[in-house]
């Protein structure tokens, strides 16, 4: 039986830190092949991406990964216990053996007791608790853990980035019923929030600060050819368009949004007034149950205009970005069952929610990066690598 490993990736940028990421998993799963999925062109926290899908799917190709799959707008830009199910099914759908995925804590044992005291009413008595004294999500959540284990790591680890995503990916698999072998990488040299450069592998943070400032990044990165994206003139049109969008727009249209709960979207009309540039305007509207991410994503939705009936649904589907000869040969391999859900023309599917919210969400995207034609090149995948 082969060896399938697979990644979860977001990609933003594509650093040197991936790069090691990549090879540490293949040489520790020693794979036959290698498929990766990865959100697309806004990140799971909402943010706009440095690299459009189309050139991060062909740099996958010369990182070493043979088939790479998308991950929906719908399925991508979401909390991360919905993230990390739609991730973990496709790759699954694939035919996975193995699923490697970086952690600030490598230990798989402990990794599974948190991910078990998610699921326990304490935890969520707890956390319930202290949001309701003001305090904010994410210290919740550590004072809530607290009161169930004294195991310091733990306790140290429950909020780290890298390590909420590994819980929810292992809830995830349990949810499947999966046999999926699961590895870990060790993030090393900085964290998800490092601002400051640690050296050649330095944080997606520190390297998104360093494109924003216009400063090159090429020590950081594998050498690929790619165009960044202006995330200052994105972020300036960003916030036009959503100026433009909420003066337009009643509340009553707000109020059926995905993620507007609470009379938020009173605080988005009266924020906007009070603010002239997109970071400002999304630091206004935050609140203790309304972190940054949180309003990063649902200012996206009010674009696109998801409704919230799509709350508390999974968004997956089976669309390759890209493939090698060796993904290829895979691929023609599959089961039929498999093979037959596959979209390799969107033409075909243009009634189907992922894919009407895909291209809308590459329209904005190709309009925050003054490249208005880039929602073609979904109708020119799969890209086929050598």
């Amino acid at each position: 039986m082969k060896t399938i490993l697979g990644l979860i990736l977001e990609l933003n940028p594509f650093h040197n830190g991936h790069k090691y990421f990549i090879e540490e998993a293949k040489r520790k799963v020693n794979p036959d092949i290698t498929i990766a999925i990865f959100s697309t062109n806004f990140s799971m926290r909402g943010d706009i991406m440095v690299l459009n899908k189309f050139d991060k799917a062909k740099i996958a190709l010369e990182m070493g990964i043979d088939l790479v799959l998308e991950l929906p707008f719908l399925g991508a830009v979401a909390s991360a216990d919905y993230f990390a199910y739609n991730s973990v099914k496709s790759l699954c759908d694939f035919g996975i053996t193995d699923l490697a995925f970086g952690v600030e804590l490598n230990d798989l044992d402990k990794l599974q007791q948190m991910k078990d005291f998610l699921t326990t009413e304490v935890y969520h008595e707890q956390l319930k608790h202290h949001l309701d004294l003001g305090i904010s999500f994410s210290t919740s959540a550590y004072k809530a853990i607290s009161t169930l284990t004294t195991d310091e790591d733990i306790i140290e680890g429950f909020t780290l980035p890298n390590n909420t995503l590994a819980i929810q990916y292992l809830a995830a698999l349990e949810k499947i019923n999966s046999n999926i072998r699961v590895t870990l990488v060790q993030r090393i040299e900085n964290d998800y929030y490092s601002k400051e450069i640690t050296g050649s592998i330095s944080s997606a943070t520190s390297l998104r600060l360093l494109l924003q400032k216009e400063q090159d990044i090429s020590a950081y990165i594998p050498p690929y050819q790619a165009s960044f994206t202006n995330l200052t003139k994105g972020y300036d049109i960003l916030y036009q368009v959503l100026a433009y969008k909420l003066s337009i727009e009643n509340l009553d249209f707000l109020r059926n949004i995905l993620g507007v709960t609470e009379g938020i979207e009173n605080r988005l009309v009266s924020m906007l007034i009070k603010t002239d540039d997109y970071e400002s305007f999304v630091r206004a509207i935050q609140t203790k149950r309304y972190p940054l991410n949180r309003i990063k994503r649902l200012l996206l939705h009010i674009l696109l205009e998801t409704p919230k009936e799509f709350s508390n649904q999974y968004f997956h589907y089976l669309r390759i970005l890209a493939m090698n000869s060796q993904g290829k040969q895979y691929l023609a391999k599959l089961p039929k069952i498999i093979k037959d859900q596959i979209i390799t023309n969107i033409k075909y599917h243009l009634d189907d929610i992922n894919i009407s919210y895909e291209l809308k969400a590459t329209k904005l995207f190709g309009l925050l990066t003054n490249n208005l034609n880039l929602y073609l090149e979904e109708f020119k995948t799969p890209f086929i690598g050598e």
